[in-house]
């Protein structure tokens, strides 16, 4: 056999196999599709007797690279949910990361909150959930799940940047209540801020204040709690305040 009916032979029997590579993937998604009602049926009792049948909604299930996806919804909140899926023969879910702790839900609310505090504010912050959803309260936990006025809720932490043009106690203090005022008067009332003062003429010279709440405003030791702050003096004001700070430069 000459070198050129050789090539013209591998090459077709190349062809041949991707030919039926390509029918073996095609006839076993085919087959897979025509499986979904039978699958669907499996997940749905899969969350009916392993969870609360009555929280959910079901989605259509997807087939694609020979694995089946359910989504679960929460009555509640679409943005709630988690995912049930079925591959080679076995049935895992994402309940206890996705629904439980609320991963989906509070990746959802914490741009949610950015959001709304911006069109109230017409300022960015950073939006930072303190726990996950099953560490709350029923209370709590309800609420953040019904979206139920969660800017008044206190379960999240703003952090935001002030530059400031005097580096002193006095101007560093005004600029934290002015800050808070504002979020307040607009209806937002976060568990506490995280704070990071800059000094406009040194931008060398910057410091995160850590656990600052609402109650800040009425202080009667603010003006002294600054000072300490800019001071680099962890005094017993500091610990009783539960406040605490790191310089970033």
């Amino acid at each position: 056999m000459n070198k050129q009916k050789k090539l013209v032979l591998e090459r077709s029997i190349f062809v041949l196999i991707i030919f039926v590579a390509f029918g073996v993937i095609i006839t076993t998604e085919k087959m897979g599709g025509l499986l979904i009602p039978k699958v669907t049926k499996k997940l749905t009792n899969y969350i009916e007797d392993k969870y609360n049948k009555d929280e959910f909604i079901y989605s259509k299930v997807d087939y694609k690279n020979t694995t089946y996806t359910m989504k679960v919804m929460s009555k509640e909140n679409k943005n709630h949910y988690f995912y049930v899926k079925y591959y080679n023969k076995k049935i895992k879910d994402t309940y206890k990361k996705d629904y439980k702790e609320g991963n989906n839900l509070l990746k959802y609310l914490n741009n949610k909150l950015k959001k709304d505090i911006m069109k109230k504010t017409t300022t960015s912050c950073d939006v930072i959930i303190n726990s996950k959803l099953n560490e709350y309260t029923d209370a709590v936990r309800n609420r953040i799940i019904k979206e139920d006025n969660l800017l008044e809720l206190k379960f999240y932490t703003i952090k935001k940047e002030i530059t400031v043009n005097d580096w002193n106690s006095k101007t560093i203090n005004t600029e934290i209540n002015n800050l808070i005022d504002n979020y307040k008067n607009n209806g937002i009332t976060p568990k506490k801020y995280i704070i990071i003062i800059t000094n406009k003429k040194d931008i060398t010279e910057s410091i995160e204040i850590n656990n600052i709440t609402e109650e800040f405003i009425n202080n009667s030791s603010n003006k002294e709690i600054i000072n300490d702050i800019i001071n680099d003096k962890k005094s017993d004001l500091l610990k009783e305040n539960k406040i605490t700070y790191k310089y970033l430069n």
